[in-house]
This record gives structure tokens, sequence and C-alpha cells, in this order.
């Protein structure tokens, strides 16, 4: 009977696996938000011991960030790199496998996840529960993401697990380190969960202090040893990030602008755009008592989270796998029932209809996040219009950097690349470049009508169209956004 409810296993691992690597081929570039984690991974890999060739002291960004993320990336990844650079293969590919990397560590906390909700619920809610977060866009393309977020992820679900398994040593273990190294304002979901299980006394004080103290004292000692390493001063990222973020409130200060968000934005707009349809079967799953339980720290931290006022869906990332639990068992109810009565018949209909809603839902939104890296698109059209044995000194503008460059694209180990940002192309070092990768700004491209000609243009995402009489009924418009500037030859 075991073997029978486990035969869509292997499949369901399959499909988590094979959508987050689908997402990470079609969006294969990086935005300026995963730039440091990124880097950092590439200096570890090509430039080892190198430390002063690093790119973090060049571009340090607004507060440090931990390398234990990147150091964990580059050791499961060396091998590989190892491989490829064997082969002669380019940095690019690197880039893909550090990525995908990440992904499967998300996939694989999910499906630990899913064993245990198999356990306590039946598989049809662990089938519901995989299928469901396949479904749904931002979940699947932010797994391949070097966020910080991304990195704390895959800790907080297994810390979630072994909260509902009552497993406390391992969940104030990986708290503590999730906390402390990744992102601190998880004491807020995790430290929700944690005050639960001593209300009902399912754990003690005396029991949380013999786990939190010492995994508290190591965690601090791992980050603040290695990151005081890498920063070249005495270190504690996250703690710098925790006063920068919520003390000071410059949360917004990241180099490119941001909004301030009501209060309410989490709950109207980013956890319905993350969830699609499978939000409606939230409130069906809360029949089930022990559903409340989990939906409590869910709720209790993106209520809390709420007050801060620069506000991303990236923020509460960690939510929508339990959001997904808990709408997984609402549906459940529907299917388990389907022979009942013709109501519950027309409920699986729906069931089945979420998830291929959201499925359309993905496709659009990852054909429109195709077109929105024309940055990195910039890159590998330099590289495929000129020779290697081209003489090139490129200058990668702000915009270019923001939207798909990175250390991996520099592909030639003969071309020097340049992303300083105190650049004006007003200023006569300008000739010096060869070459210019900046923003397809008219008056910019005018600036530099003396020295520089436009060699190529790439198109990004403007705008998105719906027409019911045209197939497909969706259409992205695309514009110009990046320019490749040639410099102007004497008799040019």
């Amino acid at each position: 009977m075991a073997e029978k409810r486990n035969v869509w296993g292997l499949p369901l691992l399959f499909l988590l696996i094979a959508v987050s690597l689908l997402h990470l081929f079609i969006c294969p570039f990086t935005k300026v938000e995963e730039s440091f984690n990124l880097q950092a991974v590439h200096d570890i890999l090509y430039h080892r011991l190198n430390f002063d060739k690093y790119d973090h002291h060049e571009f340090p960004g607004v507060v440090p960030r931990t390398f234990l993320g990147p150091v964990f990336l580059s050791l499961i990844c060396s091998p590989v790199v190892f491989m490829s650079s064997l082969l002669d293969a380019p940095k690019f590919y690197t880039q893909l496998t550090v990525r995908a990397s990440l992904g499967l560590c998300v996939v694989g906390a999910l499906w630990h996840m899913q064993r245990e909700v198999r356990r306590q619920f039946g598989s049809t809610v662990a089938g519901l529960f995989c299928l469901m977060c396949a479904s749904q866009f931002h979940l699947m393309f932010y797994s391949t993401r070097t966020l910080p977020n991304v990195f704390a992820l895959p800790l907080v679900l297994v810390a979630f697990t072994s909260w509902i398994a009552q497993k406390h040593g391992r969940f104030i273990s990986l708290s503590a380190l999730a906390i402390i190294v990744f992102r601190s304002e998880l004491c807020i979901f995790l430290g929700l969960m944690l005050l639960i299980s001593l209300l009902s006394k399912r754990l003690g004080l005396m029991q949380l202090l013999y786990y939190a103290v010492p995994a508290g004292i190591l965690s601090l000692a791992l980050t603040v040893a290695n990151d005081s390493f890498f920063w070249r001063k005495l270190l504690w990222p996250e703690g710098q990030v925790l006063w920068y973020n919520t003390v000071l409130n410059k949360s917004s200060n990241w180099g490119i602008s941001f909004f301030i968000s009501p209060f309410l934005w989490y709950f109207y707009s980013a956890v319905p755009r993350a969830l699609g349809c499978t939000l409606l079967f939230v409130p069906l799953g809360l029949l089930d008592r022990r559903m409340r339980l989990l939906l409590l720290p869910t709720v209790g931290f993106i209520l809390i989270y709420s007050l801060l006022p620069h506000k991303e869906m990236r923020f509460i990332i960690y939510t929508f796998p339990v959001l997904s639990l808990v709408a997984a068992r609402g549906s459940s109810f529907i299917l388990c029932n389907y022979q009942k009565s013709w109501m519950y018949k027309l409920g699986s209909v729906f069931v089945v209809g979420q998830l291929m809603t959201n499925a359309a839902y993905t496709s659009i939104c990852l054909y429109v996040s195709h077109h929105n890296y024309p940055g990195g698109r910039g890159m590998q059209e330099l590289h495929r219009l000129l020779p290697d044995t081209a003489d090139v000194f490129v200058h990668i503008d702000t915009y270019a950097a923001e939207t798909g460059v990175s250390r991996f694209l520099e592909q030639n180990t003969n071309w020097r690349y340049d992303k300083r940002e105190d650049l004006s192309l007003t200023n006569p070092q300008v000739k010096l470049y060869s070459h210019l990768l900046m923003e397809a700004n008219v008056t910019k491209i005018k600036l530099l009508q003396d020295t520089h000609q436009p060699l190529a243009f790439i198109e990004g995402y403007s705008s998105i169209a719906f027409n019911l009489f045209h197939l497909p009924p969706v259409t992205v418009r695309l514009e110009r956004k990046t320019v490749l500037m040639e410099r102007r030859t004497a008799t040019g």
C-alpha cells in the first residue's frame, strides 16, 4: 500500500527540478540585487587566493554581505568548474552551474518538506503541495537567484519541517544559522514558531537554552571568522545589515529607486501574485485545525514585517511554501471527496484548473522576464560580433551592469572590462574605450557621436498587451534598451 502511495514520488521531484532549471535557462542572467553573491562566487572560483582582485573591494555595496553562501556554492561547484576549465568552456556555463546548484538546494529543501507533509497529512496533500509549488512563477524563478533570501530559504524550509516534526534541536540550530548568518529578520518568522512551541509546552525553557546558546555562538563565530577574513576587518555582516535596514530604516538606499509601499501591500499585491489561484484554496485548508497553527507564524511574520515601508516580494519568499501547504490541504478535501457529489466533482475541476491557470501565468511572466536583461544580452552580443583577437577595452555603464552583466560574462582574458561608475561621457578619457555597453539613451548617444558610433542595439521588455482575438492573446512589446557603441576609426 505504501508503494502505491509513493508511486508519484520521483516524477514530482523531477518536475520540481525541471521547472526550476527551465526558469534558469530561459532567464540565465542576473540583476543587481544578486550581484554581490554571484561576483563573490566568481572570485572564489577563479581568483582563489588572489584576494586583491576580488570584486567587493572595488564595489562593496551599501552594506557588507556574508561570504559563507558563496563559499558553500563554490565548494559544491568546484569539480564542475575544474572540468569546464580543462575543456576550455566559457565561464558563462559556470554561472549556470552555480545558479543550478542553488536551485537544487531549494528543491531539495522543498522535497524534504514534502516528505514530512506526506507523513503527517497524506500523499494527496504532498502531491498537491509539489504541483502547486511547481506551478508558481516567483518561487521557481527565485530558486536559482543568488540573493541572501534564497541562500536562507533552504535553511528556513528544513527548519520549518523540523518544527512541524517537533525536532526542536535541529529547528533551533538551523534557525540560528539562518538568522545570524543570512537574514536577521527571520527572527520574526522562526521566533513566532519558537514562541508557539514554548506556549504549548512542547519545548521547555531549559531545553531551548540547551540548543540555542551553542547554536548561536557557533553561528556567530562562523560568520565573524569567515567574513572578517574576506572583508579584512572585524565584521558581523548580518548584524550591520540589521542595523542599517531596521534601526536606521535605510533599506531603500540600495543604488536603485524604490517606492514606499502601503502597509498591506504584501497581502493585497505580493502574496496574490506569488501564489496565483492557489491562494483561493488557503481558506479551505483552515478547516484542518493543524493548518491554523502553521498559518499563525506565517501571517504574523508578514504582518510585522509590513511595518517597514520598503517592501519586496523576495523578503517574504519563505512564506510561500507554507501557504501552498495550507492550500494543498484545502484542495485535498475536495479531491478526496470526489465520488460523493457533483459539487465535489466540480470543485475537483477547479483544483486542476488553478494549476493550469498558474502554469499559464508563469509562462507569460517567464516570457516577459526573458526580455528583461538587456545588459547581459549586450555582453553576449559583444563577444559574438567581435573576433577573439580584437583589441577590446569595453566600458560597462551602471544600467548594463544592473541588467545582466556579471564577471562570468567576461569570456576573453585578453580583453579589458571596466565598470567604473564615475565616467562622464564628456570626459576625454572616454576615447580610450574601444567599445561602450550603455543604456540606449538618445541624449547619451548624441554626446558620443564624435568618438563612437552604434554597433548594435539590444531590445528589452517595454510593455505587455492583451488581445483575445489574436493568437497568442498576449503580446510583449520590446524597445531598444542598451546599445553597443564602437570607437570611430580615423577615417570614420
